[in-house]
């Protein structure tokens, strides 16, 4: 785990980033089509350096001071394990110095929609708006799973060596039955993708249709990542649920 950590809220960003739309007028045909294709896009190139590390920071301060540790099966996808630590949208909405204002920017929500092709909104249920997970101990992991949400970006603020477990693996075009998950079926029936990620990586998920897990760590090492998620603004009255949010307090 990180040791107790203090956050510099004095480092300067010039002009507010967040506020800011660089992307109209750019050509996102490949960006586009690699994500309809792998439901899976790393979007290091378009994230500015100084939103990712005023992020990075905001998340060690977080993790440092309000993590919780969780050890669990969800039932609604087959029994798949969660085994973390984590800090829950409240203590980063009550207590985030950047990440709150980062998650409701022009900024991401721009990008996100250029890549998708759709206007996107915050997530109406506000304990999906953000979250932060860490895996620390060998063995932990976050177990198979969909998102009840469409699109995430998932910021990798600590990650282990390749050697050390931790890889993403996703199945794409994947249905999400949470009353027959059939977990083990979706995966003899299809190749599994796997993703190997520094520390300062971003990538964007379809969450909601790609079935995704973290493999479980091998050594005692942290991986460390915040998960930002958006809803579809056409489906902003659309009923959800939420039986995976188990760790709401």
């Amino acid at each position: 785990m990180l040791e107790n950590v203090t956050f510099e809220s004095g480092r300067g960003m010039g002009p507010d980033v967040l506020e800011s739309d660089p992307f109209v007028g750019r050509d996102f045909f490949w960006e586009q089509h690699r994500f309809a294709r792998d439901g899976y896009l790393k979007i290091n190139h378009l994230i500015d350096p100084l939103v990712r590390d005023r992020i990075s920071d905001d998340v060690k301060y977080l993790l440092a001071n309000f993590a919780k540790r969780r050890d669990f099966l969800i039932e609604s996808t087959g029994n798949t394990p969660r085994y973390l630590s984590n800090v829950p949208q409240e203590s980063i909405e009550n207590h985030g110095r950047y990440i709150p204002r980062a998650y409701k920017s022009r900024y991401l929500m721009s990008l996100i929609g250029h890549i998708v092709q759709e206007e996107v909104i915050p997530t109406p249920w506000k304990w999906d708006n953000y979250i932060i997970n860490s895996q620390h101990k060998s063995g932990d992991t976050h177990g198979w799973h969909w998102g009840d949400y469409p699109y995430t970006i998932i910021w990798i603020v600590e990650a282990p060596a390749l050697e050390a477990g931790g890889l993403l693996e996703c199945v794409p075009h994947t249905n999400w039955d949470k009353q027959n998950p059939r977990v083990e079926d979706l995966l003899v029936e299809n190749k599994i993708d796997s993703y190997f990620h520094l520390a300062g990586d971003v990538y964007l998920l379809k969450a909601d249709t790609t079935l995704h897990r973290v493999k479980p760590l091998t050594q005692d090492v942290s991986r460390i990542i915040l998960n930002t998620t958006w809803e579809r603004a056409r489906d902003k009255d659309r009923k959800v649920e939420h039986e995976t949010f188990v760790f709401r307090d």
